[in-house]
């Protein structure tokens, strides 16, 4: 993660300018309330800033997902009335006249945005979503700090901005002074840019509406079928709690196909034959076992090799009928890794198609581009073509800061890779729309769900598009899931696994 920090300092700036405002803010409480002179209610309440300042920035990253909101999904209240004591602070720092006004009043108007958006984080932390205003900054406020992070900003609760305290009193030093500068800089800087893009934010939670009730079109001779990706990406065996907690996604959908990600850890024999045994009822009731291996940054030779080696453990051991030999996540992580070659990928998707026929030769080689950029463009042409040794094609399909149109651009971009390349004959395969979801904290679990449905719909009225499979599970790694970190579950299995029984029925009654 170093090197990839290094790589691309930006997300690191972003992270240390929050924690300068939190290290501002907890000496400037301090020395505010050693201040025998201030009236006591000021210092009191500054000193309750400073004390909890910190611990709701904690809660607040480890609330978003589910590893850490276990234990502390219950304490979320302290975010929003953190945000609103620091307003109250500069406030009274402003009305009693301990601040200069062009001090004070940029910083409270940040402050006032900042309880705006701890408001609208934990409305839709407890309900599935905030009033539009609301859903609106949470929106502006992910378009600007993935100014700096890219898409990650939609899922990370890195993207929690910091309050500020009101430096009350007159800067004893020139450093104090151009560091209070600095600040008032910064505050307002973010306040305009976070209100010249709600208007943006507004427009991203609208542009779901035309797609919630939006019908998938009924296939009867079962060339369509619904599946879901169930637990986290495994570094061991699959966790009992997990397994647990993913059992009710599979009785919503009653899906034709579930889809397991590993990491290089999870390939292990013991976490192999551990995840076998979990599946094996599925398996049993003739549902298909798909697995892929999850690549993350530029693999290296070695790397490869140890790939290889799992995909032979893998089949001898979870026998899947469908393996992505390489898979890489749906939306990019904070610090982003450099991503594979498009020469990479030829080469390692080759290999592993010569191991599957080697050692399990009714199972299907697929590949699946999460990116959709000109490096999985070339992959997809390459794979696409008559002899390549990819059996399957897919791709990822999740919205982006402007919400659903997002959707549509990946949509077309897929249809468009075919069309091409069944122009030149190839693009025979089947191909499965491998990871389909939406953003229920940046846009709301409406959003999510309409989201779904027009990936489904879409998939659904074409032809050459065999599967689609939902996921992500849960609020695993960020907020992505069809479960909340806090353990509720998101409309979007209800509404979409409805539909999806829906099509099973249909398909059981036109055979």
């Amino acid at each position: 993660m170093l090197r990839d920090a290094l790589r691309d300092p930006l997300p690191l700036v972003v992270v240390g300018i929050a924690a300068a405002v939190l290290a501002w803010d907890v000496a400037l409480a301090g020395w505010i309330a050693a201040r025998r002179e201030a009236p006591k209610a000021f210092t009191q309440l500054a000193a309750f800033c400073g004390l909890l300042v910190v611990p709701s920035l904690v809660v607040s990253i480890a609330s978003a997902t589910e590893a850490g909101a276990r234990t502390i999904s219950g304490i979320t209240w302290i975010i929003p009335a953190v945000a609103i004591a620091v307003a109250l602070q500069v406030l009274y720092a402003l009305v009693a006249r301990l601040i200069s006004v062009l001090v004070g009043l940029p910083i409270l108007l940040y402050d006032l945005v900042l309880v705006a958006i701890a408001i609208g984080d934990y409305q839709v932390a407890q309900t599935g979503g905030a009033p539009l205003p609301l859903q609106a900054v949470l929106s502006a406020r992910d378009v600007i700090v993935g100014i700096t992070v890219g898409r990650a900003a939609l899922v990370s609760p890195l993207t929690a901005l910091v309050p500020m305290i009101a430096p009350a009193y007159p800067a004893r030093w020139r450093l104090s002074g151009a560091v209070r500068a600095l600040l008032v800089l910064a505050a307002t800087a973010l306040t305009t840019l976070l209100v010249i893009e709600w208007p943006r934010g507004v427009a991203a939670v609208r542009s779901y509406q035309t797609a919630r009730t939006e019908p998938m079109q009924a296939r009867p001779q079962g060339d369509f079928v619904i599946g879901i990706r169930l637990y986290p990406v495994l570094d061991g065996a699959p966790p009992a709690r997990a397994v647990r907690a993913d059992a009710p996604l599979v009785a919503a959908f009653s899906p034709d196909v579930v889809l397991v990600l590993l990491d290089a850890e999870g390939t292990r024999g013991g976490a192999l034959d551990s995840l076998a045994r979990v599946l094996e009822p599925l398996r049993a009731d003739s549902v298909r076992i798909a697995i892929g291996l999850r690549v993350e940054g530029r693999p290296t030779p070695v790397d490869d090799l140890d790939r290889i080696a799992s995909i032979e453990r893998v089949l001898t051991r979870v026998r899947p009928d469908v393996l992505f030999p390489a898979i890489g996540d749906p939306l990019p992580r904070w610090f982003a890794a450099t991503p594979p070659t498009a020469e990479w990928w030829r080469s390692i998707m080759t290999r592993a198609a010569r191991e599957v026929e080697r050692v399990r030769p009714r199972a299907i080689t697929g590949w699946s581009g999460s990116r959709l950029d000109a490096v999985d463009s070339a992959v997809y042409h390459w794979a696409a073509q008559s002899g390549s040794p990819v059996e399957l094609l897919g791709a990822a399909i999740y919205p982006s800061f402007t919400g659903l149109p997002a959707v549509d651009a990946r949509l077309r971009a897929l249809e468009r890779w075919h069309a091409q390349a069944r122009a030149r004959a190839g693009a025979t395969q089947p191909h499965w729309l491998v990871n389909v979801g939406g953003l229920p904290h940046a846009h709301g679990d409406a959003a999510q769900t309409a989201a779904i449905r027009r990936a489904l719909a879409w998939g659904s009225r074409q032809p050459w598009i065999g599967a689609a499979i939902i996921g992500e599970p849960a609020d695993y790694e960020g907020w992505l899931g069809l479960r909340a970190a806090n353990g509720r579950q998101r409309q979007a299995v209800t509404a979409v696994g409805l539909a999806a029984r829906g099509m099973r029925e249909v398909r059981a009654s036109g055979r």
